[in-house]
């Protein structure tokens, strides 16, 4: 009698092989489900903090805004005073009055100046002074705007021209839109709630004409006496970490700068 051999079969084999790749393929999806879960989560952690960041220095400029000069859906130009300088020295003494600067309510001591109308910007207490330095310039401006898919703020001393002090302040922004608000409590909005919802819009800044309002009609706040009427400005900002195209973190707030009803009225 001759012994039987034990072995593998080739019908075995294949099986075995069949069961493995299909094993191996399912670990493969799972893992890849996870890295992908996880780069994700990664992506929109990095993201929520980069829009947090951003809106923080964005808040703390806009805070400082005493009046808005010009408007967009993606920039804001707007005056502040001159201790928002970064040339600003807070221990300094502009007036030589022996009262430094940082406590000193009128740093340029004209308050009691009698200037023309036209000059009324240039003299008064700080707030209301925007030519401290007393060389007929706008002593500070800045604008927060988007470009080439970054947030950037700039600052302009004494008129100088843009661009030579920017920063960016976010990257990969993948929206961000700015929209304009005013407030029935504000003397000049009392009138101008054309839907009566309490909400001052932009569009009702502009389209109120006289007697009730100053708007123009002309779809935009491009005037002085339109922008009067801003006590708020809301902020969309979303992040694209990721670079895929795709919104990773989004927010939405409103800021309430507390110096704008001080030049409107």
């Amino acid at each position: 009698m001759t012994k039987k051999q034990s072995g593998t079969t080739l019908t075995e084999l294949m099986i075995g092989i069949a069961i493995m790749g299909t094993v191996t393929i399912a670990f493969a999806t799972m893992l890849r489900q996870i890295i992908k879960a996880t780069t994700s989560a990664q992506s929109g952690g990095e993201a929520q903090e980069e829009v947090r960041q951003a809106l923080m220095k964005a808040e703390a400029d806009l805070l400082h805004a005493d009046e808005i000069t010009l408007t967009s859906a993606t920039l804001v130009e707007f005056i502040v005073d001159l201790d928002q300088s970064p040339d600003y020295a807070p221990n300094g003494d502009i007036d030589n009055d022996g009262i430094p600067n940082y406590r000193d309510g009128d740093r340029d001591n004209d308050s009691q100046l009698l200037m023309p109308a036209t000059a009324q910007w240039q003299i008064g207490n700080n707030l209301k002074d925007d030519d401290e330095d007393g060389d007929g310039q706008i002593d500070v401006r800045e604008r927060l705007y988007l470009s080439g898919g970054s947030l950037w703020l700039d600052t302009s001393v004494n008129e100088e021209a843009w661009g030579l002090r920017t920063k960016c302040i976010m990257a990969n922004v993948s929206a961000f839109t700015m929209t304009y608000w005013g407030n029935k409590s504000n003397a000049l909005g009392r009138n101008i709630d054309l839907n009566n919802d309490g909400i001052i819009s932009a569009n009702e800044m502009d389209m109120t004409a006289a007697p009730n309002g100053m708007g123009n009609q002309n779809g935009s706040l491009d005037t002085k006496n339109e922008r009067r009427y801003i006590t708020s400005i809301g902020i969309k900002l979303g992040s694209d970490k990721n670079r895929d195209g795709k919104t990773d973190y989004a927010v939405e707030t409103d800021i309430y700068p507390p110096l704008l009803p001080l030049k409107s009225r």
